[in-house]
């Protein structure tokens, strides 16, 4: 019994009616999910790279600062001429000393980013501008020498007057004589603390577990708001090699199990990275209460669902349970069964039809059937439909003028589009057609699938080929490949170019996309026989149709990268004239 009830109509429709409405509910809710997900998370994203970059800008513009401070203070004529003195003046007397010491602290007073500049003349005048322990080693002054006349930026450490350490970015340059380029005169080091860098993006952190720092080009942490971290190498789990990337940009990755975001920023100086970590169920913290609703509003829509379809079934059911019951007792012979009728639906007809059939079998059964029914077979012949052309674009032509009337004029347009692309398509029957026919049938389209994908397209012809002699149909089915099988399995849009030349005598095509590309021997073995109903055909059928025409030295060719698009070669000989096809059409 309860096997029959399982597969009851009344089963059978409820069970089907939760699939119907089921289905569509949880795709739909599921692609709204993942699009607003992936939109707050683009959004996120960017505007967090934003953040960085601005971080990134301020830092530069420190560095920079700096570089110009040298430049200030190598024009300075006066600080310089102390540099010019003899070796042995300088010894003698403190006030050269003294008023190179005046020149740089009043220029220090005014560069409050800058922490201390260290000079060490070429003549013995060496002094720092902060007091602190200072030095440049043989090795860095050699280096510097061979630069000739280039900075260098270093991650140093110096000493302060109470004995401190004071982590620093320096700038350091050899000052060379303005008159005479060749002479040597000082070594300027220009420091600004590595606090004042951090100090940037310190206030700029989107989460409490989030994280700023620098790297150089050997990979150490140069600067951190973890001043821990600062002098060791960049953990192997943060090291990835889209960081080295130029520009900037960010990425997902994994670190330690959990997922992060990672934005990246190259400083000017050649070699320094700005790195930002974020987590992402920090940075993302908006797509929950989106998973919630979503969660929720899916969780109610079904209960509502399930409840109308209990009542609808009962009620559709419940005439069709009786006229059930009805043929029961026919089948015992009770023809004198009669169905009460309310309504004018399609079961209110059935049970009118069971009363006409009930009252019929009563009068058959009570007349004698002298002879036999004659029976005669009747022959069906099938004829195959026929549409004519000019009664579809006259419907089409009513249609399209319906919808500017009711200034629907973006489905008019596409009406328009739709009768021209049938127009061109049947061609008088022809199998040639010129360029600008085979052009004007692609643009047809192009315009209704517009309407469908987000994809650009870009065609390229001269003049003098638009009359040439084609093969007509061969730029759209290789255009709708080109969609179907490259731009939209990619799901991020793309592009279409349509390319038209003459060569060695040829007309060739090129379709190019930056879609998912393919494998070339896969797309060859498609000339050869038909792989799928949905791609070999219109590949084999458009590559057969040319080679019927012109022979086995023209046809398609393929140039195709995996996952970098496919450009699709058609050749045809180059057929020059030919008179254009009526331009008639729909709105015109």
């Amino acid at each position: 019994m309860l096997k029959i009830k399982f597969f009851s109509l009344q089963y059978k429709i409820m069970a089907f009616s939760l699939v119907i409405v089921l289905i569509p509910l949880i795709l739909v809710s599921g692609f709204s999910y993942g699009k607003s997900t992936k939109v707050i998370e683009e959004k996120v994203s960017h505007s967090n790279l934003n953040t960085v970059q601005q971080i990134g800008e301020n830092i530069n513009f420190m560095l920079n600062d700096m570089k110009t401070s040298t430049l200030y203070l190598w024009q300075n004529k006066d600080l310089m001429s102390y540099f010019m003195v003899p070796s042995a003046t300088i010894q003698s007397s403190q006030n050269y000393l003294l008023g190179a010491q005046k020149l740089v602290n009043s220029f220090v007073v005014f560069r409050p980013s800058i922490f201390s500049i260290y000079v060490q003349g070429m003549n013995g005048l060496v002094f720092d501008s902060a007091s602190s322990a200072n030095t440049i080693t043989p090795e860095q002054e050699s280096k510097l020498l061979s630069l000739r006349g280039e900075g260098q930026w270093i991650a140093d450490v110096v000493e302060e007057y109470n004995h401190n350490e004071m982590r620093v970015f320096s700038y350091v340059k050899v000052l060379k004589n303005i008159d005479d380029l060749s002479s040597d005169l000082a070594i300027l080091k220009i420091n600004v603390a590595e606090q004042q860098i951090s100090d940037i993006f310190k206030g700029k952190l989107l989460s409490g577990n989030s994280d700023f720092f620098i790297i150089d080009s050997d990979r150490n942490i140069i600067s951190s708001l973890d001043k821990s971290k600062i002098g060791t190498k960049l953990n192997e789990d943060y090291d990835d090699p889209r960081l080295y990337q130029n520009g900037s940009g960010y990425f997902r990755s994994e670190l330690n199990g959990k997922p992060y975001i990672q934005t990246y920023y190259n400083l000017s100086r050649p070699g320094w990275k700005l790195i930002n970590l974020v987590p992402m169920d920090e940075l993302f913290s908006d797509t929950k209460t989106i998973w919630n609703f979503t969660f929720y509003t899916v969780l109610g829509c079904f209960v509502v669902c399930l409840l109308m379809i209990v009542l609808f079934s009962h009620h559709v059911l419940s005439p069709l349970n009786l006229i059930s019951r009805s043929m029961k007792e026919l089948q015992k012979e009770n023809f004198n069964v009669n169905i009460p009728i309310k309504g004018n639906d399609e079961i209110a007809l059935i049970g009118t039809s069971f009363n006409r059939m009930s009252k019929r079998l009563r009068e058959l059964i009570n007349e004698v059937y002298t002879g036999r029914l004659k029976q005669k077979e009747a022959e069906i012949k099938v004829l195959q439909a026929q549409i004519n052309p000019h009664f579809l674009y006259n419907t089409l032509d009513t249609i399209y003028w319906m919808c500017r009337m009711e200034k629907a004029f973006e489905s008019s347009r596409l009406v328009q589009a739709l009768s021209k692309l049938f127009r061109l398509s049947l061609n008088s029957g022809n199998d040639l057609t010129n360029v600008e026919q085979e052009i004007e049938h692609l643009k047809s389209y192009l315009i209704i699938q517009k309407k469908r994908y987000s994809i650009q397209f870009d065609i390229q012809v001269s003049s003098e080929l638009q009359s040439s002699q084609v093969v007509k149909l061969v730029l759209q089915p290789l255009v709708e490949n080109a969609i179907v099988h490259g731009i939209e399995k990619k799901g991020s849009g793309g592009t279409i170019r349509i390319q038209i030349d003459q060569e060695d005598g040829q007309l060739v095509y090129r379709i190019s996309d930056d879609g998912i590309g393919a494998d070339e021997a896969e797309l060859l073995s498609l000339l050869n026989k038909v792989e799928s109903a949905n791609r070999g055909f219109g590949i084999k059928n458009v590559n057969d149709r040319i080679q019927l025409l012109f022979g086995p030295d023209y046809g398609l060719q393929f140039q195709t990268s995996p996952g970098h698009g496919m450009t699709v070669i058609v050749r045809q000989p180059l057929i020059q004239g030919g008179a254009h096809n009526d331009q008639n059409g729909i709105g015109r």
